[in-house]
């Protein structure tokens, strides 16, 4: 059977996570649904399976799969796990180094036929084998491809080389309009291009959310997580995001002009250039650059709740849309202008069990985020409480048409207090940074 429908660079990943649950979750999410299929679910169902099955077909793979009551096209991801992955005490998992991920609706008619093939192609030694002698991302997607869609693969070399002429002509013209730095969006046919040679000596910034792909690259090169993916509709806000975090982390700075390339197309190679001053497109929210960021919030804080707030406005919570508002900043300040709506779920807690930069404190709030009020959290990333309600009747601002009461608290506690207020929407999926009492719109949701 030819796989060339199903399968796609962009879903072959590394996967992180050393569980079994957790891979799935990486895989799912590379599988770029549409945002009414709640992930969670989808990993219940594989899981509820699993318990009744095992899925792991030998030579350290594993195909789990399920069918979806969503009008979806079949779709497969491949992950490879180096250390082998936990469930339940089993040691069949620990052995499995490979998980090829496969979902489809409900009346998908080849499902069976294609799981069949899948089984038996990825059931000789020889296949996984060679798998294993690839040592970069970059080659694992390159052995994936030539044997599941070796059509694709050609297709792929050759973008590959648009992309290096692509990258050759952006170089000169970041040169020819002052620019001294160059924003890329990483996609999957960027590994391999020697950056340092083409932009010799521009700043160069990788946003990429993976960093391993880009493991042989300069140490001078920058990395950003960005907070879409690449290839969302909405690649201005792309840019803008990621502009934002290179200057939160001093890494942009406020008087630069930024060259920036990324793709416009799904299949990743590179089409749009566009440059951005950086004074210019941030002057309306600060007015100077020492007024970027409030001093006393650290900039790995702001990024992770901006990051937060974006997977909120993408995933939602249980399938259902969430609005939800996050104060960061000077905490004493802030508790002039609120107070508790409901018990606080985080009182009592040691600090560093409610610290935002904890791997751990992800899906607690995003738990919480249903509860009406805001987060409060200290600059240096400590929640303080949630489900708090924000009062500033003396800074009361008049938002525009289509904002309603948590924007207007956001820019009012943004400009009574040394804060940074961030806004999930909850009909428009918009995350929008506030601070001095103005707006920043940094995600919208693809």
């Amino acid at each position: 059977m030819k796989f060339e429908q199903y399968v796609d660079a962009s879903r072959i990943i590394d996967i992180r996570s050393t569980s079994f649950d957790g891979a799935l979750r990486e895989l799912v999410l590379a599988c770029n649904l549409e945002s009414s299929v709640s992930i969670e679910r989808v990993v219940s169902a594989i899981l509820e399976h699993e318990r009744t099955v095992t899925t792991c077909i030998g030579n350290g793979v594993a195909v789990p799969h399920t069918r979806l009551n969503v009008n979806i096209p079949l779709t497969l991801a491949f992950g490879r796990c180096r250390n082998g992955l936990s469930l339940n005490s089993s040691d069949e998992y620990k052995n499995v180094r490979y998980v090829m991920l496969m979902l489809s609706s409900n009346n998908e008619k080849a499902y069976l036929n294609t799981l069949t093939d899948i089984v038996h192609t990825l059931q000789n030694s020889v296949i996984v084998e060679s798998f294993n002698r690839a040592h970069s991302l970059d080659a694992f997607k390159g052995k994936v491809l030539s044997i599941f869609a070796p059509q694709k693969r050609k297709t792929q070399e050759a973008d590959e080389n648009a992309n290096g002429f692509f990258l050759e002509e952006a170089s000169k013209l970041a040169r020819a309009a002052m620019c001294s730095t160059v924003l890329i969006f990483g996609g999957t046919k960027l590994e391999g291009i020697d950056f340092q040679e083409i932009f010799d000596d521009l700043k160069i910034i990788i946003a990429a959310p993976k960093h391993a792909e880009f493991d042989t690259f300069s140490a001078n090169v920058h990395f950003i997580s960005p907070l879409l993916a690449p290839n969302s509709i909405h690649w201005l806000y792309e840019f803008r995001s990621a502009v934002f975090l290179g200057l939160s982390r001093d890494i942009i700075k406020y008087d630069e002009k930024v060259c920036c390339l990324g793709s416009n197309s799904h299949d990743g190679t590179l089409d749009t250039l566009f440059m951005i001053d950086v004074r210019q497109e941030f002057c309306t929210i600060f007015s100077s650059e020492t007024q970027f960021l409030t001093k006393n919030i650290k900039p790995e804080v702001l990024e992770r709740v901006l990051s937060i707030a974006s997977e909120i406005s993408m995933e939602g919570r249980e399938g259902r849309p969430v609005g939800c508002l996050f104060v960061i900043g000077d905490v004493e300040k802030i508790k002039e202008f609120s107070k508790p709506l409901v018990l606080n779920p985080f009182f009592g807690y040691g600090e560093n069990e409610r610290n935002i930069l904890s791997p751990f404190m992800d899906e607690t709030v995003k738990e919480f985020s249903t509860i009406d009020g805001a987060f409060i959290i200290r600059g240096d990333g400590i929640i303080e409480s949630a489900g708090t309600l924000i009062n500033t009747p003396e800074h009361n601002v008049v938002m525009p048409s289509g904002f309603g009461t948590r924007h207007a608290a956001a820019a009012s506690i943004s400009w009574a207090a040394e804060c940074i207020a961030i806004v999930v929407s909850e009909s428009t999926h918009r995350v929008t940074l506030f601070q001095n009492g103005q707006m920043l719109p940094v995600v919208k949701k693809g």
